[in-house]
């Protein structure tokens, strides 16, 4: 069996760190941290994925900051039906960082508008909204940091346990 590990953020630079780990029949993403800087650069970044989030088998998260879960609602918005591991206390912060997220977005978002606006340019339209920042919870389990380990195990070598 082979094993590979593809980084996707957080390499070169100190936000969006999520990474890739392929097994023969297995992908499991680790963190999927929100990329900050420019907006432009911001949206692009955040919006879009190097793989298919439907076919993940589990994300496991290891904590609570943005740069580390912050993109959880837009890999909902790309339809991920896995679950999410955290432990409990990073699950209980996730949801109260990706609301306040969504509300900064909104608000971001609304201030560029107003701008856009009287420029006129095309308006915007956030990477995510509180509503839409809500949606990730169900599929998010706690469990303690001893099992987060064990399951990337069980996802990478099914035939183990």
């Amino acid at each position: 069996m082979s094993v590979r590990l593809k980084f996707l953020g957080g390499v070169r630079t100190v936000t969006g760190s999520s990474h890739l780990v392929l097994a023969d029949k297995s992908e499991v993403l680790l963190d999927v941290g929100l990329f900050q800087g420019h907006r432009d650069e911001f949206y692009q970044l955040n919006s879009t994925f190097q793989y298919n989030p439907r076919e993940l088998d589990a994300l496991i998260l290891s904590h609570a900051h943005i740069d580390h879960c912050g993109n959880l609602p837009s890999l909902m918005k790309k339809g991920i039906r896995c679950k999410i591991y955290a432990t409990p206390a990073t699950k209980d912060l996730c949801k109260l960082m990706m609301e306040d997220s969504g509300k900064i977005q909104e608000e971001d978002t609304r201030y560029v508008n107003k701008i856009n606006k009287r420029l006129g340019l095309p308006l915007r339209k956030p990477l995510y909204t509180r509503k839409e920042a809500s949606k990730f919870t169900p599929l998010l389990m706690a469990r303690d940091y001893v099992w987060q380990k064990m399951s990337l195990l069980l996802f990478l070598m099914p035939g183990i346990y």
